[in-house]
């Protein structure tokens, strides 16, 4: 028997890049659908899936992640070594790409002070790509670009 993978609000709102909150108001006003697991909302791959076929919930993550990359470049002051990278993916089938995000998605829960990495992903149906981008400390941001084959 093969468990399907299930994903959390703050899943989402790290491969968005929306706050958890924005995550919940979409599930409040039925764009997100899950299931209620004890006191957790659970999501599978086809809840998510469906959710950025909604063109503005795709309008809002572009932006979301737009935001990401120009608050690195405009940082005044930073106390450590910091590097943003962003990954375009070839692929026709977004399958194909949920797998490494998975994987990325893993690793960064794993991190015990998650202030030194941000990581976020888009799949762009219409330009056949995945988007990663990853921003914080080399070594973790080496470590997540690794998963990427």
């Amino acid at each position: 028997m093969k468990f399907q993978k299930l994903y959390t609000v703050d899943d989402i709102a790290m491969m968005t890049g929306l706050t958890s909150r924005t995550i919940r108001n979409y599930l409040k006003d039925g764009k997100l659908k899950g299931k209620k697991i004890g006191a957790q909302w659970r999501f599978t791959e086809e809840d998510i899936s469906a959710l950025f076929t909604d063109k503005s919930f795709e309008n809002e993550v572009t932006v979301s992640k737009n935001k990401m990359v120009i608050d690195f470049l405009e940082a005044k002051e930073q106390s450590k070594v910091s590097i943003c990278s962003i990954v375009d993916y070839p692929c026709r089938d977004r399958k194909v790409v949920e797998n490494i995000c998975q994987e990325m998605i893993e690793q960064v829960n794993s991190y015990k002070n998650k202030d030194e990495i941000k990581f976020s992903y888009q799949y762009l149906k219409e330009e056949g790509k995945a988007r990663f981008i990853v921003i914080g400390i080399p070594e973790k941001v080496i470590e997540l670009l690794n998963k990427i084959k």
